[in-house]
Formats: structure tokens, sequence, C-alpha cells
């Protein structure tokens, strides 16, 4: 579909152009220089918002489905191309990232001063955090011994609901797409044969470092969707998988937001019905990691997440309101020791977290000698969510997200303390009744019968 260039509103192009013909002779590329090596990276974006009538007819004749998509990309990609005519010729690495609505490039102080000053609607973010791989529970060690598979309704799958929407419906997630960012780990493995439909790597190859662990990618994928007859059986066995892998240690914010942009929509099918992270910052999470994971939910794509393992706290994305943070629950139904205990802070501001809870403490899953393994970890309750997420979409394609949400927050299995709380949310969610109560819609009150 050919795009006409959308002017910022407010802002005429004729004017804006000759504001980005000025800034681009002002900061054309300069020579090296000694300062080069004090260049950060960071986040631009425009203060302006594009003309949303406009936006709105363009994508009058998609499909319903994938029309919050379409505006989001339209709209995202008119502000960066705006900032990368801006950028023409500076000689840096620059990103667009339409996603998040704006650019990654590399600039000093100073540069960044000037060009604020030339362009005051410009908003700017220095994003140095460094994402990293959830680590599981415990600690990465060895694989452990080859264990014989437990019987197909293995507790955690009868636990998590997934069991009875199989039993009782038939449904595995067949065909639904789950997206997932995780680190550069090996993924190939009996039960995942023919389940990862994309892939593509982000981030830099020769920067991967620390333990290659089965559990913090092989092990989740295996628990959401993997499946071999008489051997093993995940939660959504009939999903397929849309995998970013990214670099194993410390991951540049440019590169998890264009990991998550891919993610997004990886071709041209549908975007996905979720997106599992299995990656996260130690601190706050960067203001345009949440806005790109706003993009997501604004598109009908959920962002999933673990609380994380350090039982005082949940931070970084997974204290985000935009993502759905999962804690981890055992064989009985009390959070685990290790899942991470809310409130998040973002801003200065306490967010309830997490939202809900899932078997997270020895779980069986796939393991790097091409056997199985009992794993822990909150990537592992997450993992679950992500699967019976697939099951309704399965059953539910049409709604938009809030509904599902909403039908699973009144259905759900209350938990520790009575009502929300920060050890478990709103508790164990029971997909089954979700869909009862969605086919099955209360009467209005009373007093309003005719």
């Amino acid at each position: 579909m050919g795009m006409r260039k959308i002017p910022p509103r407010g802002l005429p192009l004729g004017f804006l152009l000759t504001v980005m013909t000025v800034m681009a002779g002002a900061l054309g590329a300069p020579a090296p220089t000694a300062a080069d090596d004090a260049a950060r990276p960071r986040f631009l974006t425009l203060a302006e918002a594009v003309d949303h009538h406009v936006v709105a007819e363009r994508v009058a004749g998609v499909p319903a489905a994938e029309r919050a998509l379409a505006a989001l990309r339209l709209e995202g990609s008119e502000v960066a191309q705006a900032i990368l005519r801006v950028l023409d010729g500076r000689g840096r690495h620059v990103r667009p990232v339409w996603a998040a609505r704006g650019v990654c490039v590399d600039l000093t102080d100073e540069e960044l001063t000037r060009l604020l000053a030339e362009y005051p609607t410009l908003q700017a973010e220095t994003i140095d955090q460094l994402a990293e791989p959830i680590m599981p529970w415990p600690r990465p060690g060895p694989s452990g011994p080859t264990m014989a598979p437990p019987a197909p309704n293995a507790w955690n799958l009868a636990m998590s609901g997934a069991t009875a929407l199989l039993q009782e419906r038939g449904l595995t997630g067949q065909g639904v797409l789950i997206g997932v960012v995780g680190p550069d780990l090996p993924y190939l493995h009996p039960c995942l044969s023919g389940k990862i439909k994309h892939s593509k790597h982000f981030g830099d190859p020769k920067a991967n470092t620390g333990t290659v662990e089965d559990l913090m990618l092989m092990h989740p994928l295996g628990v959401l969707a993997g499946f071999v007859k008489g051997r093993f059986q995940g939660v959504a066995t009939g999903a397929v998988l849309s995998l970013a892998t990214v670099t194993r240690g410390k991951l540049p914010t440019a590169e998890l937001l264009a990991a998550i942009e891919w993610v997004l929509q990886p071709t041209d099918d549908p975007p996905p019905a979720a997106i599992l992270l299995c990656v996260d910052f130690g601190g706050p999470a960067p203001k345009a990691v949440r806005q790109i994971l706003a993009a997501c939910r604004t598109a009908g794509v959920l962002p999933i997440i673990p609380a994380g393992n350090i039982p005082s706290r949940i931070t970084g994305m997974a204290a985000l309101p935009e993502c759905l943070t999962i804690g981890a629950l055992d064989q009985w139904k009390a959070k685990a020791g290790f899942s991470g205990t809310g409130p998040g802070v973002v801003e200065a501001v306490p967010i309830p977290k997490p939202d809900w809870a899932e078997p997270g403490v020895a779980i069986y899953g796939p393991n790097l000698e091409g056997s199985y393994r009992f794993g822990s970890g909150t990537l592992q309750a997450a993992a679950h969510f992500a699967g019976i997420w697939a099951q309704m979409r399965e059953a539910r394609p049409a709604d938009d997200l809030e509904t599902l949400l909403e039908a699973l927050a009144t259905s759900a299995i209350d938990l520790g303390a009575p009502g929300f709380d920060m050890e478990t949310g709103r508790g164990l969610p029971n997909p089954s009744a979700a869909l009862w109560h969605l086919e099955n819609p209360p009467p209005p009150p009373a007093e309003s019968w005719p």
C-alpha cells in the first residue's frame, strides 16, 4: 500500500521541510573527532501527533483484525521518516522503530543539545540501559539426569486449565501464532520440531557470553507449545512460534526495540496473539520500551513477561502496566518462594503486580541433551499463560484483547489474601470458566427490564 507522507498535526508540511533543511545543513556529517567517543544511544520521537483522521481514512480498507496494527505502522513510519530526514547524512548508525514511533541514533551530549535547541518539538531519551536473559531458579547448573515422561495430564497442565480446554473443547491453540523474544540459546529439540514458523537474530553474535542454559529458552518453549506423541505434551500443542533471538549477554535497548518490532509483524501474516518476553532490565525500563509495548496492546498483541525470580521485588518491563506479569505457583497453588513480589514502581508510581500466577515449580520440559528435565522459574509460569492464551484465541479469534482479559478476571480462582494481592495478583486463571462467561453473558439488571 503506497503511503503519502503525513506531516504531524499543527505543523505545516512546508514549514516542517524548511526546518529539516536547516537542521540537515547545521547537523551535516562532521569529520570524526574525539567527541564521537562520547556518543551515547538515544531514542528520538516527536511530541506532535499525526493527523489521525488521515490515518483512519488510509487504513479503512484493511481487515478489521489488522487495522490497529496498520494504523500504528503508518503513524510510526511517518514520524520516523520525518526524523530520519533531519538526521540524513550524519554518517552515524540510525535505526527507525515505527512501533515505538521514533528513531534510535548515537549522539553526543553536545549534538543532542544542539538538536533539541533547533527543534524543540523533538523528544529525546538516553537508552543506555541493558537487558539480560531472565534467569531460572535455581541459578543455571547441569541439566540433570534424563527422566521418564509424566502422564499426559501432568499436574501443571491440569492446574493451568489447559487440560480442561483440551478435553472439553478440543482446544490446542491450533495455528495461533505466539511471538517470543529470548536469548540466543539452542532451541532445537524433537518436541519443538516444526513449531518455529519465523526466526531472526538481533544484536551482535560476538557479544554472546554467559552460561548456555535450557531453562532460559528451550524449556519454556517446550512448556508453551512442545509436543511428541506419547512422550511429551506442552500447554498449547497446536500453536506455532515466531522467535526473535537476541544477544545472550548484555542487550542494548535499541536491539530489544528492533526485536519486539519484528515479532509484532515478522511477515505479511496477521500479528501474533501474544509476545512472551524472556529478557528484562535489572532496573526501570526505558520509556521507549514502554511505548512499544503499549503499541503491542493497541494492536491486540498481549505482552507477557515473568515476574522475575527475585522474591523481594518486581522491576524492569515486568513492572509496567502494559505487560501482563506472571508469578509462579507450586503444586499446592501457593506462591513459589522465588517468585517476584509487587508492587512494581514506574516513575515513582506503585503498580499492582504481578497480574496472575501460573505453575512454575518442578515443571517438566525439554533439555539440551534432547530429553526432558524438571525446571522451575517464573519464565515457566509465563509460558503456561501464553499457552492458555493461544487456546483461548483459537476459540475466540475475533474478541478484542481487553474483553478476554476481563473474562479471565471475572472467573479467576482467588489465591492468597482475598482479592488482588502483591504475591499472586488476581490469582490463577480459569480459562474454561472465562470462555463460558463470554458465551453466556449475564442478563441485564432487573430494574432495566421493560
